[in-house]
């Protein structure tokens, strides 16, 4: 009976943790898919997926807000050759996302392409089981 109560309570954990891993890969591929829209200047898409209080802190100290990072992004059209997430965490709070990771960008410039790493932290808000990001901080950079 010991034993029953044991993998009951195991699978009981199991299937309460699926939508939470479900919701993690999704917010993970949902954040892929932002990285591959910036890339390719997708301001139809970035202005979906952006809230209107959206803020973005640089690793300079500069602050973007929506506006002013859409119109950074759709100028520099053709200057982000990739920018590609790695060692990203995931965490999930009822309708609220939080993710942290380093992006390693390339990025034409005139003289030579230019890369770099950023370590960062991101929100989102997921309204109408469509995530929004209102929160992108650079906490590090380093030129490579």
């Amino acid at each position: 009976m010991k034993k029953e109560i044991s993998t009951f309570k195991l699978l009981l954990l199991l299937l309460i943790s699926i939508p939470a891993l479900s919701q993690e890969a999704e917010l993970l591929n949902f954040e892929k898919n932002i990285e591959k829209a910036v890339v390719a200047a997708d301001i139809p898409f970035l202005d979906k997926v952006y809230a209107d209080d959206f803020r973005f802190k640089h690793g300079t100290g500069l602050v973007d807000s929506k506006s002013s990072w859409l119109k950074a992004v759709e100028q520099a059209k053709g200057k982000f050759i990739s920018r590609v997430l790695d060692s990203v965490e995931v965490e999930i709070h009822d309708k609220i996302g939080i993710t942290n990771g380093k992006i390693t960008v390339t990025r034409k410039t005139d003289k030579a392409d230019k890369k770099y790493m950023v370590k960062y932290v991101r929100v989102y808000v997921k309204k109408e089981q469509q995530w929004q990001m209102i929160m992108h901080r650079t906490v590090f950079e380093i030129d490579y």
